[in-house]
C-alpha cells in the first residue's frame, strides 16, 4: 500500500482467530460507521495462521493485529509467538491481545502483566465476556485508544468505473465519475463541467450510483482541482435544510455498500496472498 493510499483509505485492524460469538461479524459493519476498518482472520488448513499474519504485515504494514490468546492453533504457543513477532516487526505495525475474561483476578493480572508490561504490546490487552453485553463498547474503547482510525475519521472506499453522479444545475445536465466515497463526502471527476461551479455551490437531488447501489442526495462542492486530463471535485453530502451529512436511511444503505466494497477488496487481496504463500 502506498503512502497516498494510506492517507486516503486509513489503517486496518485484524482480529486474529476470534471466537465469533464474542466478536460477531455484525460488529464489523458497526465499527465502519464509527470510522474503523476491522476484519476477521480465521485459522484454516489452506494456509497456516503464521503465514497469514506474515502476509497481512507485508501488505498492510500500518495495520493493527489483535490475537485471541485463547484460540487453539497448531504450532502456536501464544506467549512465545507474540514475543517473537513483536521483536521482528517494524514500528509501524501494532500488536494487541484479547481473551475470555478470567474468574480469578490473579489470572487476569498475570495476563496483563505479561503482555502489557513484559512484552509492551502497543495496541492494548482486553478481556471479553460471554455474559457481557458491553463487549462492543469494550472493543471500541481499545480501538480508539490504539489509533485504529488512522489518519481519517471516516472510512473511504474506492468505487468501480461504473460509479457515477448525475444532476441538474441551472438548466444543464451534468455527469461525473465517482472515484471514492465515505459517509460524508464523495470525490468525482467532473470533466467538462467543473469550470461551471464555484466552491460552496450546492446541487440538489443528485443521483449517485456506487458499485451498483443507487440513492439520491443533495451536496455542496467544497474543493476542486484541475488535472491534465481530469477535473477532480469533492462534494460534501448535505440534507435538504443544508445541514451536513446524509439522512439516516441513506447513510445506512451507503455504509453497507462501503463495507461490502472494502471487505471484498481486502478479502480478494488477502486470499491471493495466502494462496501464493501456501504454494
Amino acid at each position: 500500500m502506498t503512502p497516498t493510499d494510506i492517507e486516503l483509505f486509513g489503517r486496518k485492524t485484524f482480529f486474529i482467530a476470534p471466537d465469533t460469538s464474542l466478536i460477531p461479524k455484525a460488529y464489523l459493519e458497526e465499527f465502519l460507521t464509527l470510522g474503523y476498518q476491522t476484519f476477521i482472520i480465521n485459522d484454516d488448513y489452506s494456509c497456516s495462521l503464521q503465514a497469514k499474519v506474515k502476509e497481512i504485515i507485508r501488505l498492510f504494514p500500518e495495520s493493527i493485529l489483535y490475537f485471541n490468546i485463547d484460540a487453539s492453533v497448531d504450532g502456536i504457543e501464544w506467549r512465545s509467538y507474540i514475543r517473537s513477532l513483536q521483536e521482528s516487526i517494524g514500528s509501524e505495525t501494532l500488536i494487541g491481545v484479547f481473551y475470555l475474561s478470567r474468574q480469578s483476578p490473579a489470572d487476569e493480572e498475570a495476563i496483563k502483566s505479561y503482555y502489557l508490561r513484559d512484552l509492551n504490546v502497543r495496541a492494548g490487552c482486553f478481556a471479553l465476556s460471554a455474559h457481557n453485553h458491553s463487549d462492543f463498547d469494550s472493543i471500541h474503547k481499545v480501538l480508539e485508544q490504539s489509533g485504529a482510525r488512522g489518519r481519517r475519521n471516516l472510512v473511504r472506499a474506492k468505487c468501480d468505473p461504473s460509479s457515477s453522479v448525475k444532476f441538474e444545475y441551472r438548466g444543464s445536465s451534468f455527469t461525473g465519475t465517482i472515484l471514492d466515497v465515505n459517509l460524508s463526502h464523495f470525490r468525482c471527476d467532473l470533466s467538462g463541467g467543473a469550470e461551471r461551479f464555484q466552491i460552496f455551490e450546492k446541487i440538489r437531488d443528485a443521483s449517485l450510483s456506487i458499485n451498483g447501489s443507487s440513492f439520491t442526495s443533495d451536496a455542496v462542492l467544497i474543493m476542486k482541482r484541475k488535472g491534465e486530463n481530469s477535473s477532480l471535485c469533492i462534494f460534501m453530502f448535505i440534507k435538504r435544510d443544508d445541514s451536513p451529512d446524509l439522512d439516516k436511511d441513506t447513510e445506512k444503505v451507503l455504509n453497507q455498500k462501503i463495507y461490502q466494497i472494502i471487505l471484498q477488496e481486502i478479502t480478494e487481496e488477502l486470499q491471493s496472498a495466502f494462496r501464493n504463500s501456501a504454494n
